[in-house]
């Protein structure tokens, strides 16, 4: 795992970052556009281009966001099948339901790359092949590893986030507690939350592209 590669990543082409972190801003757009660009970002890794890809082919990337979701889709309906048979199970079902939600998301993260490399649906629920790739010990670990990363960072941010509404908040406490509510209150916590909300998609495209990058050099 080439951490100083996958970090760096992100910042190696900041035409291509900014042309990303727009259209993960814009609703909708994202929907049809970022899951496809995710692929290709794993398609390069896998073929150990470690340059962040441009946004060229843009119908490309369309069409394979609707193939990344009809995969996640796909993947969620057979999870729910396999959660209800299992907690069926007496005794153990809890347990067992635990697990395979565990395993599912390994399950799911590798027909997803699967899908990156081969561009094909059917290979991508060819469940033996899928399986075999998401159990490997290499993938896990490196998972594992780019999540907990991915994680702490989300977690730092979340609880700054935190703080400075907090801090918003309190020269409004008097005014509260007399029984009035200033309506400048509402505007000022909005625009935080706002911004807020702009900066957290922003880092959560960035770590994306990392933990895409780790996953995909370990698949």
């Amino acid at each position: 795992m080439n951490f100083g590669v996958a970090f760096g990543k992100p910042f190696s082409n900041v035409k291509n970052l900014l042309i990303g972190l727009v259209l993960t801003l814009i609703p909708v757009v994202n929907f049809f556009t970022i899951p496809g660009y995710f692929l290709r970002l794993a398609n390069h890794t896998m073929n150990k281009n470690n340059a962040l890809p441009g946004f060229e082919n843009f119908g490309e990337l369309v069409v394979n966001s609707l193939k990344s979701w009809v995969v996640v889709v796909g993947y969620i309906l057979l999870s729910i099948v396999v959660t209800t048979v299992l907690v069926l199970i007496p005794l153990l079902g809890p347990l067992l339901a635990f697990v395979w939600s565990i395993v599912f998301i390994f399950l799911m993260l590798s027909a997803l790359l699967t899908l990156a490399k081969a561009g094909d649906l059917r290979a991508a629920f060819g469940l033996k092949a899928v399986a075999k790739k998401a159990l490997a010990v290499n993938f896990i670990i490196a998972v594992v590893v780019a999540s907990i990363i991915a994680g702490v960072i989300s977690a730092i941010l979340f609880v700054l986030f935190g703080v400075v509404l907090g801090a918003s908040f309190l020269p409004y406490i008097p005014t509260i507690l007399s029984g009035t509510l200033d309506p400048k209150m509402f505007s000022d916590m909005f625009g935080i939350m706002m911004v807020g909300g702009v900066i957290l998609g922003i880092v959560g495209y960035i770590l994306n592209v990392f933990f895409y990058s780790l996953a995909a050099e370990a698949y």
